[in-house]
């Protein structure tokens, strides 16, 4: 019988042991967080991590109305030396569910235009998964996954945030070994994060 994945978790555990230094805000989109696979454990294994410096922001299910307490975004982007947004990569972009996070809490005069200087100097990861193959985002299709980030890498820099690149899984519906993939992602997340 093979282990389960909490139980990989579990002994995965102390290969992931860090000190995470600084807060980190991990900014969930998924807009089927309850039908995720792959997103759900990679948030799951970089929990175990450090707890105590990773805040968790999973907007569909703190707002499952869409109703997006700005103010309270607000506060956790403040607080945050670190952002991380965490997304299934849906039609070669981030899904809706991001986008109305960023074009309701990264406001003017938060974000950026006058007085919103309040994420300058931070970092910014994005990390992603795709449900299809590598070679997808190779330019086969005509872009690749870099030039996929380039909307992102630009509010970033609108923002004045720096931008410390993404980490991604690919071809998670069909992936042999899910669990170990998952854990991978974020081990290397960690690894980021921690090097920041």
């Amino acid at each position: 019988m093979a282990a389960s994945w909490l139980e990989i978790s579990r002994d995965a555990a102390s290969l992931l042991i860090q000190t995470i230094m600084k807060n980190t805000l991990v900014v969930i989109g998924h807009p089927f967080w309850q039908d995720s696979t792959a997103n759900k454990h990679i948030v799951e294994n970089l929990a175990l991590i450090d707890g105590s410096k990773i805040l968790f922001s999973n907007i569909g299910i703190l707002y499952p109305d869409g109703e997006i307490d700005i103010e309270t975004e607000h506060k956790k982007l403040i607080e945050a030396d670190v952002i991380v947004f965490q997304f299934p990569i849906q039609w070669y972009g981030a899904p809706s569910i991001m986008h109305k996070y960023m074009e309701q809490v990264l406001s003017y005069g938060f974000a950026y235009g006058e007085g919103g200087d309040k994420l300058k100097g931070k970092h910014f990861i994005a990390s992603f998964t795709t449900g299809g193959p590598e070679y997808a985002y190779t330019g086969k299709y005509g872009y690749t996954t870099d030039q996929l980030m380039i909307p992102l890498k630009a509010m970033v820099s609108y923002c004045g945030m720096t931008y410390d690149g993404y980490i991604v899984s690919y071809g998670m519906f069909n992936t042999p070994s899910p669990d170990s993939v998952c854990l991978d992602h974020a081990r290397r997340l960690a690894d980021r994060i921690a090097a920041l």
